[in-house]
């Protein structure tokens, strides 16, 4: 008699039920509350991005306050709200990638995520220099009234960056742990196969790629759409239609690399090359000599929006293509059956290449 009959007709009792009602029951709460429960490191790097996130949002709406109640606005125009909006928009989504990044204990995402914050850091550089040459343009005011405007924000810009330059230190170090308290995850999901994890990890790279994409490609748009644009422009309606195909797009790329689907594959790759060849074509326009004063006092901001969409795409294709040559090689049995663990696990005797 196999040890598995034996165990099975034996121990016919409540017990083993109750163990795996058990063992479902953390499991559940390992994933969905994992860095408050088990790994500090976890719950630090969470709650330094809430940190971050509450801090860096006050300082903003600080700023953006004190611009809408003043009469500088008119004479220094609407960009300055907007890059404050969608900088506030980026500690949000950073709040979110962090804690899908420890949820899902994804290594990838967490170093996706510090250099995310690396580019907030990089964006709240612009951010000041910005908005001192936005102030240093204004003739409608007083110079009094300017200099004690310009005082105030400097004083709240310098604060914002030393903070995000702080928590990026912070970040790194917490990083580097969870990539040691992570290192196990790939292992537990897809076994001991080396060439199975290494399109699995190409696999996570690429969906984390177009989580960074989303929040590059939808803040280049509205500031496209609101600071350059103007309601007769051809482009106007076409942007505002490509915002939510933006987002369906990129969903439509993790369905077709998960189902391993070549054709949907192909129309991504289309879509890609088209993003490469309109990224190149807006940078180019806008250094064009007949072009840039359109671009006054937004050139630079979407200078790097543009540049980091571009860059962006150029990832994703060279990260799809490795997803595509690892087509049919055995990783979507995993990815497929990684959402139905549930049901093929309700009953203790099953047998699974369980990817949890």
């Amino acid at each position: 008699m196999s040890t598995e009959n034996f165990v099975g007709s034996t121990f016919e009792s409540d017990q083993p039920r109750k163990l795996y009602d058990y063992s479902q029951q953390e499991r559940s709460t390992e994933t969905r509350f994992h860095f408050l429960t088990i790994s500090k490191h976890s719950t630090y790097f969470v709650l330094t991005a809430i940190f971050e996130a509450a801090v860096v949002i006050a300082l903003e709406s600080v700023i953006f306050a004190k611009f809408i109640n003043s009469d500088y606005k008119k004479s220094i125009g609407q960009g300055i709200p907007v890059y404050l909006m969608i900088f506030i928009i980026c500690q949000v989504y950073q709040i979110g990638i962090a804690w899908d990044a420890v949820r899902m204990q994804n290594t990838i995402q967490v170093i996706a995520f510090i250099l995310l914050n690396m580019c907030c850091l990089i964006y709240s550089g612009f951010q000041f220099q910005q908005l001192q040459e936005a102030m240093d343009q204004d003739t409608e005011n007083s110079e009094k009234d300017v200099e004690h405007l310009k005082y105030l924000i400097t004083r709240l810009l310098i604060v914002n960056v030393v903070i995000i330059g702080v928590c990026e230190l912070i970040y790194l170090y917490l990083g580097a742990r969870l990539y040691q308290e992570f290192g196990w995850r790939i292992y537990k999901k897809i076994g001991a196969d080396p060439i199975i994890r290494n399109m699995y990890r190409w696999y996570q790279i690429l969906l984390t790629i177009l989580k960074i994409d989303m929040f590059f490609f939808l803040g280049y748009s509205i500031q496209y759409l609101v600071l350059v644009l103007h309601s007769g422009d051809v482009e106007f309606p076409l942007t505002i239609i490509a915002l939510p195909l933006i987002c369906l797009f990129l969903i439509l790329a993790v369905y077709a690399v998960r189902h391993e689907s070549k054709p949907l594959v192909i129309i991504f790759f289309v879509g890609l090359a088209a993003g490469c060849a309109y990224f190149i074509f807006k940078i180019v326009r806008m250094y064009t000599p007949s072009e840039i004063t359109k671009y006054k006092n937004v050139l630079k901001f979407l200078t790097f929006f543009a540049s980091v969409s571009l860059a962006l795409l150029v990832l994703t294709i060279i990260n799809a293509a490795v997803c595509w040559s690892n087509f049919n090689k055995g990783l979507k049995q995993h990815l497929l059956r990684d959402r139905t663990e549930t049901a093929l696990t309700q009953n203790p005797g099953d047998r699974t290449l369980s990817l949890d």
